[in-house]
Order: structure tokens, then sequence, then C-alpha cells
């Protein structure tokens, strides 16, 4: 019982952090490094989260992303490969991907949960750091 208390505890004062995302493909440099950050900060054991908005949807787009795999080499795809098998948390939102993006809800790529802003404010509110790129 006193182990089951004591991994409660580390659990719940595990550090989160918060990556946002609000570029796409059109300045792909610039989202290189929230999903390597990802990455690392999941690598270290802390709850990470990355929300995508303004342009960064785009990069969700299961056709850009079948495209970019096939011609192999994007940095990009492979920290976001490398963000999701480490376990980082992925959410995308709904106003961004539909009135800025154009995209519908099918278009994302497995494993991305879709959500409103609003959870944008609930993310950073309970996050320890939040970091925008």
């Amino acid at each position: 019982m006193a182990q089951a208390q004591t991994q409660s505890q580390e659990e719940e004062q595990k550090k989160k952090i918060l990556i946002v995302v609000t570029h796409g493909p059109e300045d792909l440099d610039r989202t290189y490094a929230p999903l390597f950050m990802a990455s690392i900060a999941a690598s270290m054991e802390y709850e990470t989260s990355v929300f995508f908005m303004i342009k960064g949807p785009k990069l969700l787009d299961k056709k850009w992303q079948e495209e970019e795999r096939k011609k192999g080499n994007n940095p990009f795809i492979r920290f976001f490969d490398m963000a999701k098998d480490n376990g980082v948390k992925m959410y995308v939102c709904i106003q961004s991907l539909k009135d800025m993006c154009h995209m519908k809800e099918d278009d994302v790529v497995e494993g991305v949960e879709l959500v409103g802003g609003s959870t944008l404010i609930d993310l950073t509110m309970d996050a320890d750091r939040t970091l925008f790129f």
C-alpha cells in the first residue's frame, strides 16, 4: 500500500511541459525544434504535450506527411515520430484546423486529439512551463 501511495505521489508531482507549435510546412525550419524539445522532455520523464495551432495543423495533414515520408530525410517527420514514440500527447486546435488551414477533421494523422481553443488555456494553466514556437 505504501508503495502504491508513493508511486501515486510521484505521478502527481511529475513536472508538466506544454509546447505550442504555430508554424507549418511553409516555414518548416521553425517546426523541428518544438518536436525535438518535446522528445527530450518526454525522455526526461516530464509529462509532455504539444498543441498545434495557427498554421501548425498543416503539419498533421495525412497527405502532407505521407509525401514527406516518401521523400525521406525530413527532420520534422523524424522528430514527430520520436515524440509520439516517447509518449508525447498531441493536440490540434479545431478552429485553426478548419478556419486557418482549411482542413477537415479526417485529414489529421492518427494519435492527435482534436480540441477546442479553450484546451490551450487549460493545458497552459496546468503546465509547469510552456514554450511557444
